[in-house]
């Protein structure tokens, strides 16, 4: 492969705009143009074959070991044993909170292996020095340069996890608490609330009891500003159509050589046209089929009875026995 990277693309694009390399001001313009061109391509298809990723989350088992020392109004919580992996993050339930059944809380506070813990907001159940409880961790977070959730794989299964909106999710979180191998998930807010320099956030359901495997397709983000030795995810093969867009924008903005930029601009969508139909490989041909609209209008509110079946029931009405 030649590699083409971002030095090799900016020089070109400078000495066809005959500006000096050495020229630091005017080579951050160049690049500022290469990068606009770099995102708008990315942005062009949100499903480009060279975006495509993988990475893999596994579950978190649940904690049900001993019992825990809950109290009406407080956030506090006392284990008799205390949870060898923190606790933060994780909902908490309480078997056979009659007051408020049903309820789900976050652990806001904890130390790997400590006894004591804190709740996101005081527990509304009844007090109980001994209750049972769960400790699950629905919530994951995603890879930190995913863009688009794709396909999410696990295992046991005909069909992929269901990817369902927010909204969705938390309806189901309101009533169900059971749990076992994922069946739906939600992607959420990010890891910080506000941040999205932070990953994305995933939440699932049931509540996983064990460790279970998830295989994720995702579309990743371009990378970072393009500069120095960075090579652009763009495969190899269609990375000079960094090139063409840049100078089909850089003749108009540096040279006012509008027939150049138009010149270049060609080129552009022509290596364009091209990224397109490979596109179009990977993502297979659609279906077409014709709708029956004809034959639903005619037959719509009509109801046809076993000693009136002919070929005009079967087809619709002919026009001689239309109202």
């Amino acid at each position: 492969m030649a590699a083409l990277t971002y030095t090799d693309i900016q020089t070109r694009v400078a000495n066809d705009l005959r500006i000096p390399t050495s020229n630091t001001t005017e080579m951050s313009k160049v690049a500022a143009v290469i990068n606009f061109v770099y995102r708008d391509i990315g942005a062009k298809n949100p499903n480009w074959w060279w975006l495509r990723k993988r990475s893999v989350i596994n579950t978190v088992a649940d904690i049900i070991t001993g019992t825990v020392n809950v109290t009406n109004d407080s956030t506090s919580l006392t284990f008799t044993t205390g949870p060898t992996a923190s606790a933060v993050g994780r909902s908490f339930i309480v078997t056979g909170n009659t007051l408020d059944s049903g309820a789900v809380y976050r652990v806001s506070a904890h130390t790997a292996g400590a006894t004591t813990a804190t709740l996101d907001a005081a527990y509304t159940g009844g007090t109980d020095t001994t209750a049972s409880y769960q400790l699950y961790t629905d919530n994951y977070s995603l890879p930190t340069d995913l863009k688009d959730l794709i396909f999410v794989k696990r295992f046991g299964f005909l069909q992929p996890l269901q990817i369902i909106d927010p909204e969705q999710m938390q309806t189901i979180k309101q009533y169900d608490v059971s749990t076992g191998k994922p069946q739906v998930a939600a992607i959420l807010d990010f890891a910080t609330t506000g941040d999205p320099t932070t990953a994305r956030r995933m939440i699932i359901h049931p509540y996983p009891d064990e460790i279970y495997r998830l295989e994720l397709e995702y579309n990743q983000s371009l990378n970072t500003e393009l500069s120095s030795t960075t090579q652009p995810l763009i495969p190899d093969d269609y990375r000079q159509i960094l090139v063409y867009g840049a100078l089909a924008r850089g003749y108009p903005i540096f040279l006012n050589d509008l027939q150049r930029g138009s010149y270049f601009q060609g080129l552009f969508n022509d290596v364009l046209n091209l990224m397109v139909a490979v596109q179009r490989k990977y993502e297979g041909l659609p279906t077409i089929a014709p709708t029956d609209s004809y034959r639903s209008f005619y037959r719509k509110g009509r109801r046809i009875s076993a000693a009136n079946v002919d070929l005009g029931a079967f087809f619709g009405r002919w026009p001689s026995s239309l109202p």
